[in-house]
């Protein structure tokens, strides 16, 4: 099976951030309200007396808020689809897993048009709440590992030097910059460190 993270290596940019931005636009009261809460928190987490999650579930609380989220989700994808990597498009396969920290709210649903059956995301219920961790570093390996039992990973696609692990456990690895595709090695210089 071949994996793949998702911002900024097959998607074209930041899909937290460009749903925060479609909510600006759609919901403003919701989303300002949103991220000023979330930014406040964002002192606590830096001082260690809030795990990251909260933060996040704050950043993207504006979504639930919304009396008919699906459809605003729905509405975000289809508007977003063309901005999946042309490379991608032409070398994906049935063996793909997205494996995101973003949530799975909409990564399901951008897999669902791709074509795409195997997703690990950031699991979220109804209300918002993140359903154990934020899905990024070690946890994406704990999650492959887990869901996906004596399986071997072929190759592993990304962006991010927090990725590390996930480009670590596939047979080959490649770093995405933008449209350029790299061998990875253990000496790499990743632009994206986050």
């Amino acid at each position: 099976m071949n994996i793949y993270d998702f911002d900024n290596t097959i998607y074209n940019g930041d899909s937290c951030r460009d749903l925060v931005l479609f909510g600006l636009k759609k919901y403003p009261n919701f989303t300002i309200k949103s991220l000023i809460k979330a930014k406040k928190l964002n002192e606590d987490y830096k001082n260690n007396k809030i795990p990251f999650e909260r933060v996040k579930e704050e950043l993207l609380s504006f979504i639930f808020k919304i009396n008919n989220y699906p459809k605003f989700i729905n509405e975000f994808v289809n508007t977003h689809i063309k901005k999946i990597k042309p490379w991608y498009i032409a070398r994906k396969s049935e063996n793909d897993i997205i494996v995101s920290a973003s949530y799975d709210l909409w990564i399901k649903k951008f897999a669902k048009i791709l074509g795409i059956k195997h997703v690990i995301a950031t699991k979220v219920d109804s209300k918002g709440k993140i359903i154990g961790k934020n899905c990024k570093r070690e946890e994406k390996v704990k999650r492959l590992k887990s869901e996906y039992k004596n399986c071997v990973f072929e190759t592993s696609y990304s962006d991010s030097e927090s990725d590390i692990p996930i480009l670590e456990i596939a047979k080959k690895a490649f770093v995405v910059e933008g449209n350029k595709i790299y061998i990875y090695n253990k000496s790499y210089k990743f632009k994206n460190k986050k």
